[in-house]
């Protein structure tokens, strides 16, 4: 199975946004590097429209 068929929920973009803003800010904050939830979710939000655009939708690619 792979891990995209084992987690359909990682296919929605907005569930894929706030898990990965949530891991990020977490584990910056772990290292002692504040950085404020707007910024890292601005960040995010770039990221994930950068790799919408260049695919043409959202999503992965299902011939790995």
């Amino acid at each position: 199975m792979k891990f995209n068929e084992k987690y359909p929920q990682l296919k929605e973009k907005q569930f894929l946004f706030e898990i990965l803003s949530s891991t990020v800010y977490s584990t910056m904050a772990l290292e002692n590097q504040v950085v404020s939830m707007p910024k890292i979710q601005e960040i995010v939000n770039l990221l994930l429209n950068d790799h919408e655009l260049k695919r043409g939708k959202f999503g992965f690619d299902q011939s790995r």
